[in-house]
């Protein structure tokens, strides 16, 4: 479906930890892809919050007679059977699914499924059941499947240490710095959630780096911490923050680039890429190796050499 892919440089290994990819994007998708030198990425599907105004019905998908919202992934199915070197996805459940354990078993068997994901956050009733250990039973099902867990928790990061601390064989995954979102929930008190959106509150998430089974997606930085434009200076001596906290091997970069509006998939990439107070090493971690180990997802051979293209270079 795509050219040869380009890489900035040989080995280098660059997957995007969460995408948003909806009806018809697959093609464009692969075509940026390649211009940027990005091997594969982990979508999230997405197509909108049409026909409700409940935050939590994220389309595609459908409720459930109970209230539970049971999500649907048929582009991200289509992208990981054509092209699944390039793409895997993940799959947002609901703790109120009646069939949540056939859901995630489906999921762990499934090779392009390579996580879940929890959104928690989105209500305050909810949040105060994740607070209260009411996601004991989504975990226990991701411990029996093996299947790593991907948490939207914008603020709520302090409330995931009892979880890593019964859990630990579960790969907790952060997403977006764990830092709070303006509105989200809608009606948390003011006074907290100021708390979670200031630079302060990444000391909550770091301190999360004690639990070997957590990791940290490196996404949403510049509108969590306030950075405009590429390259985003400002954000470097938090990044350093983070790595020194949880160590390279456990960041993983995401661009969440179709909600970053103002910031281009290449400004986002490029910041970590070429970010000169990160070694080799680290970029490596960061922009891939972490991604393929938590979420088991093997690197792609490279492309076959094109010696027709050779020859006719060389002549």
């Amino acid at each position: 479906m795509s050219g040869p892919l380009q890489s900035p440089e040989p080995g280098f290994d660059i997957v995007d930890a969460q995408l948003h990819v909806g009806r018809a994007m697959i093609g464009e998708t692969l075509e940026a892809m390649d211009a940027l030198g990005i091997r594969s990425v982990l979508i999230d599907e997405f197509w909108g919050f049409w026909d409700s105004p409940n935050p939590t019905h994220i389309q595609p998908g459908f409720a459930l007679p109970n209230g539970a919202w049971r999500a649907a992934w048929p582009t991200a199915e289509e992208a990981g059977l054509r092209c699944p070197e390039r793409f895997a996805y993940l799959v947002r459940i609901d703790r109120r699914d009646p069939q949540l354990e056939s859901v995630m078993r489906l999921v762990g068997s499934t090779p392009a499924a390579r996580a879940v994901r929890l959104q928690p956050a989105w209500t305050l009733e909810e949040a105060e059941v994740f607070k209260n250990g009411g996601y004991d039973h989504v975990l226990s099902l991701a411990r029996e499947t093996g299947v790593p867990v991907c948490l939207f928790i914008p603020g709520y990061a302090e409330h995931l240490a009892p979880y890593a601390e019964r859990f630990p064989e579960v790969r907790l995954v952060i997403d977006h710095c764990g830092m709070g979102f303006p509105n989200i929930p809608p009606d948390r008190p003011e006074e907290e959630a100021q708390r979670t959106t200031d630079a302060a509150y990444l000391d909550e998430v770091l301190a999360l780096a004690r639990y070997p089974n957590v990791y940290l997606k490196w996404c949403h930085a510049q509108d969590r911490f306030g950075a405009a434009t590429y390259p985003y200076e400002s954000l470097r001596p938090l990044l350093r923050r983070t790595i020194d906290a949880f160590g390279a091997d456990r960041l993983m970069w995401a661009s969440d680039k179709s909600v970053m509006f103002g910031h281009t998939w290449a400004d986002l990439l490029f910041a970590v890429r070429e970010d000169p107070g990160l070694s080799p090493v680290e970029k490596r971690a960061i922009l891939g190796g972490t991604a393929r180990r938590v979420f088991d997802w093997p690197v792609p051979p490279p492309p076959p050499l094109n010696l027709e293209n050779l020859t006719g270079a060389q002549s």
